[in-house]
């Protein structure tokens, strides 16, 4: 007889929050880490999507995670970061601070397509609105969870990255450099935490649609095809690297 496999618990017990958790990379993220034992704590726009994911996990996740090592429901918080102001950032943090004590893993999935057009034409409200949300709002809410951070065992975060394009990217491919130097400084300035990003290339999503619209659904991965890519950088990937499948 073929014994069953061992369940991958290896998140049994960490906190994570998951930023943007109603993209398609959020989402697929959000339900891996919880198969994998995670309490997760869901940011998102729309407080409908968040709750259909937080259902589809309780219900169809969850129950196949064994109980030793199953995480409690996720939490649900809506966010628009690109109104958010400061206070906002505190207050979500002190009641994650309240709730849990710590943070063990931010992963950030959240990110605009922006307006695809040669930077001569763009519009500046779109353009500002762009970097605040690809880079700004990230490096504000990662700011205010660091001592959440710093009181875990192993901190880790983890930014979702895109290479960009040479041309036509618009603030959408100068916030993702920005945010690999940012990833870098940070790892060189706080080697106690593993900060990272993840490029998965062309991956199946409404984000990806709206910059390339010519590019068919076969061009593209799904969401899904990545994570063990994405977990195992979880698990071995270098502080301050960028892993680019």
């Amino acid at each position: 007889m073929t014994s069953s496999p061992t369940p991958d618990t290896r998140f049994a017990g960490q906190i994570v929050l998951v930023n943007g958790a109603t993209g398609a990379l959020g989402t697929a993220t959000a339900q891996t880490l919880a198969a994998r034992g995670a309490t997760l704590i869901l940011l998102g726009r729309k407080l409908d999507a968040l709750e259909r994911l937080a259902d589809d996990i309780v219900e169809r996740v969850l129950p196949d995670v064994p109980e030793a090592a199953r995480g409690e429901p996720p939490l649900i918080q809506p966010v628009d970061f690109s109104g958010a102001a400061p206070e906002d950032y505190e207050t979500l943090a002190s009641g994650i601070e309240a709730e849990f004590g710590r943070l063990d893993l931010l992963v950030h999935a959240m990110g605009t397509a922006g307006e695809p057009a040669p930077l001569a034409q763009s519009d500046l409200m779109k353009f500002q609105e762009s970097l605040h949300v690809n880079l700004t709002a990230t490096f504000a809410l990662t700011r205010n969870v660091w001592s959440l951070l710093e009181k875990a065992a192993s901190p880790k975060v983890l930014f979702y990255t895109d290479r960009g394009t040479e041309a036509f990217g618009n603030a959408y491919t100068i916030a993702h450099a920005g945010l690999v130097q940012m990833i870098r400084q940070w790892a060189a300035e706080a080697p106690g935490t593993w900060i990272t990003g993840f490029d998965p290339g062309p991956v199946n999503s409404r984000m990806r649609h709206a910059r390339f619209p010519g590019e068919t659904v076969e061009d593209r991965q799904s969401p899904c095809s990545v994570m063990p890519e994405l977990l195992d950088w979880l698990k071995s990937g270098e502080s301050g690297e960028i892993k680019r499948l």
